[in-house]
């Protein structure tokens, strides 16, 4: 595809109104939210909630996350997603108040609401959204773009203000950066046309799970390289503890990170929008393992940020191929319990996957990182074998 051509049909996605509507208020509530959503210990220490106690939180907003997750994926199939999102971004605004009382008690029940329940509703609504378009690699596309500028900008926003004082004005502009973007959705974005059954939904979800093997398969490979991002605390505490990298230039290579993932994968929806398969997502998923077995290997910090900025590369188009996929194994009418049978049995496993780098990074970072490597390298045997048994044809 020339560039040409390449130029006119990111034109014709971005001119799609419902998406840039999505987008844009979508990319409000992000801003709002990431404004804090990086400091929320930072605020709950200033409030005299003690360590300990907001490691029992974050505790919490998991195990009810994966509570949660699929009651709530079958409720986002049966109210739709304009409906998900819209009642997602209202229910935020009273516990954004809440939260700006800083009363401690008031605050902890707020978050905790908002991150296990208020979150998940809007994932799944926007991922369901995403998926009813005929090609939800070049939606995500637009939605990234948006969003994640946005992001970029909230974070350096609101670490500067909560530099100077934990404000209730702070929580209550958020409050109302997420009335407007309710607002938008709920007068601009269209309806759902099908509309499933709680219990049916539900049903149909673990049923399709159970049968169909492309599904099963596509969760395996879900599961085995969902650790292979270059984000966790992990690699920062490499970076700044075991390579002496200033925590400055640290924070520089994470706010570039945002801004090349608001623009590459818009790019990348139109070039892989006919590559987007299974064999294109193992070829991903090599590149991104080679990159984790490469990373203990240097010292030099310029090489080190090459290999970044080549896995930002590679997550972008991942996050394309990753999504048309998606939508090619999954189930209009139930996407939303589908996408959440996958994310819930994601999250349960990176707890364990979690724990399992703890241990080895503290053995020694070389084994982290080979150990994420090589669960990247057995899910590539996984579509390999996928391929041989003809599931994938």
């Amino acid at each position: 595809m020339g560039l040409r051509q390449t130029l006119k049909e990111i034109y014709y996605i971005v001119a799609d109104k419902i998406l840039l509507y999505f987008s844009l208020s979508l990319g409000i509530s992000t801003f709002a939210y990431s404004m804090l959503t990086y400091y929320f210990p930072i605020v709950m220490t200033n409030l005299d909630i003690t360590t300990f106690t907001i490691g029992i939180i974050y505790s919490i907003i998991s195990f009810f996350y994966v509570v949660f997750n699929i009651p709530l994926g079958a409720i986002v199939d049966k109210i739709g997603s304009k409906n998900a999102v819209t009642l997602s971004a209202l229910m935020a605004v009273p516990l954004f108040l809440l939260m700006g009382t800083l009363n401690p008690l008031l605050f902890i029940i707020s978050l905790v609401i908002f991150e296990s329940v208020v979150r998940i509703v809007n994932s799944l609504g926007a991922h369901r959204f995403m998926l009813n378009y005929t090609n939800a690699g070049k939606a995500f596309g637009v939605f990234s773009l948006i969003t994640s500028i946005l992001a970029a900008i909230g974070i350096m926003l609101g670490g500067y203000l909560l530099q100077h004082s934990v404000s209730t004005l702070l929580f209550v502009i958020i409050a109302v950066l997420f009335g407007i973007s309710g607002i938008i959705r709920f007068l601009e974005l269209p309806k759902d046309e099908n509309k499933a059954e709680v219990k049916r939904s539900l049903r149909l979800g673990f049923k399709y799970l159970k049968e169909d093997k492309k599904l099963l398969f596509y969760l395996l490979v879900s599961i085995l390289s969902s650790g292979l991002s270059l984000e966790t605390y992990y690699v920062t505490i490499y970076f700044v503890k075991d390579l002496l990298i200033p925590l400055t230039l640290v924070g520089v290579l994470y706010s570039s990170y945002a801004l090349i993932m608001a623009f590459l994968p818009l790019l990348f929806s139109v070039i892989l929008s006919k590559r987007s398969n299974f064999k294109s997502l193992s070829i991903l998923i090599l590149s991104n393992s080679v990159i984790f077995f490469l990373v203990p290997l240097f010292t030099n910090v310029y090489i080190l940020f090459l290999l970044f900025y080549a896995w930002t590369v590679i997550v972008a188009m991942e996050s394309i191929v990753d999504y048309n996929v998606a939508q090619s194994v999954t189930e209009p009418e139930i996407g939303g319990t589908q996408v959440a049978l996958i994310s819930t049995f994601v999250r349960i496993f990176t707890v364990f996957y979690n724990a399992i780098v703890g241990l080895l990074f503290q053995i020694t970072p070389l084994y982290s990182f080979y150990f994420t490597g090589f669960l990247g390298i057995l899910a590539i045997f996984t579509i390999k074998f996928a391929e041989f048994i003809g599931v994938l044809k």
